[in-house]
């Protein structure tokens, strides 16, 4: 579906004023990154049938790596 001139418009409206308020906030965006990340790939494994809890998630994804032996739901 493409996107008409007034929904880009107020796309492009929306981007500009995120990117004034942004400024100068970097390192309060990266702290909301790192928060929402594991859940947001812990919500995208779950609808993959993954038996990771959300904990074990968050312990995973620093290390980007999967240990042996993983507890189920």
């Amino acid at each position: 579906m493409a996107a008409t001139n007034p929904v880009k418009n107020q796309i492009q409206d929306f981007k500009a004023e995120y990117d004034r308020l942004a400024k100068r906030k970097e390192s309060l965006l990266n702290i909301i990154d790192e928060a929402e990340l594991p859940e947001s790939v812990f919500n995208s494994n779950a609808i993959e049938n993954s038996t990771l809890m959300l904990k074990e998630t968050e312990r995973i994804l620093p290390e980007m790596e999967v240990p042996r032996r993983v507890s189920g739901r």
